[in-house]
């Protein structure tokens, strides 16, 4: 499953590609539309901001003086890809679940399991998205509350706790195995038994492994 490096510079890449542009085709497959959304109209507006959260991407598109929000999460199928038009695809275009078309630029996306469009305003009740924890590789990780939330499950091994998205956004299998290795920290140790300093310790070199990856090249953990 994509980690939030991954999911961070695909949003540097379509934001590149897509922010501020008007939408010229907007295609979706088996979506989840709110039923506020499924009343505007996507094609014509312009596409506000492409932001990730940890590993979940959302773009924002601004119709009619209101913005719609389309959250896709790529578990362990799902692949953005950009191209210019008429460029021919890497992947059978039956397979894209989302296509967003501008003058300049295509952007489908690749068997995503999850792909939802719903109002800016329809996000603050997502069942998941509002619950996400501070996401590490953001200039403005909030530390202290991740810590927080670490503490406030002092019965969990500290490796199942880091891969909570709720507790801290961004962290999967990969990234954690590497952090608590080089932490010199045992998986298995509860949360109870570990000091404040050692949980800002883990939490520093996740990000720190994260971050390295965040503007492109080879992927290093």
């Amino acid at each position: 499953m994509p980690e939030g490096d991954t999911i961070f510079r695909t949003a540097t890449i379509l934001r590149r590609a897509l922010a501020g542009r008007v939408v010229t085709g907007f295609e979706l497959v088996a979506p989840k539309i709110t039923h506020a959304a499924s009343r505007r109209r996507i094609v014509g507006g312009t596409v506000k901001a492409v932001e990730s959260n940890g590993k979940h991407l959302m773009i924002t598109f601004t119709t009619d003086g209101e913005d719609v929000v389309l959250h896709t999460h790529m578990r362990m199928t799902g692949q953005w890809h950009v191209y210019r038009p008429g460029e021919r695809w890497w992947f059978a275009p039956t397979k894209a679940r989302v296509v967003i078309r501008t003058d300049a630029y295509v952007a489908p996306c690749e068997t995503p399991p999850v792909v939802e469009l719903m109002t800016a305003s329809e996000v603050a009740m997502h069942p998941v998205v509002p619950e996400l924890g501070p996401d590490v590789i953001a200039d403005d990780f909030a530390e202290d509350e991740a810590v927080r939330r670490l503490r406030a499950q002092p019965d969990r091994e500290i490796a199942t706790a880091l891969l909570d998205q709720r507790t801290v956004s961004g962290i999967g299998n990969e990234i954690k195995n590497e952090a608590l290795f080089l932490a010199r920290m045992w998986p298995w140790t509860k949360v109870a038994d570990l000091d404040d300093a050692t949980l800002r310790r883990v939490l520093a070199v996740s990000r720190d492994l994260l971050r390295r990856n965040r503007d492109g090249g080879p992927r290093r953990t």
